[in-house]
């Protein structure tokens, strides 16, 4: 899992610390994404068009481990 990006005096901003999950980029693509009703794998690849499968995959076992997000 990648380092958190916010400073020990950010820890309890509620706003850095969600920044730490979704700032990576296609993150918020793959939210919004889900968010209009894509739930298929390959409807999420193709419509993100130019990010790698290995790479969605990721995004969304992050947002999993989170609890944003339930497979």
């Amino acid at each position: 899992m990648p380092e958190p990006r916010t400073y020990a005096t950010q820890a309890s901003c509620p706003v850095a610390r969600t920044l730490d999950v979704v700032g990576d980029r296609w993150t918020i693509l793959v939210l919004r994404d889900l968010s209009w009703g894509r739930r298929r794998f390959s409807a999420l690849l193709e419509s993100l068009a130019g990010i790698s499968a290995n790479l969605l995959s990721d995004r969304l076992k992050r947002l999993e481990e989170h609890g944003m997000v339930e497979r």
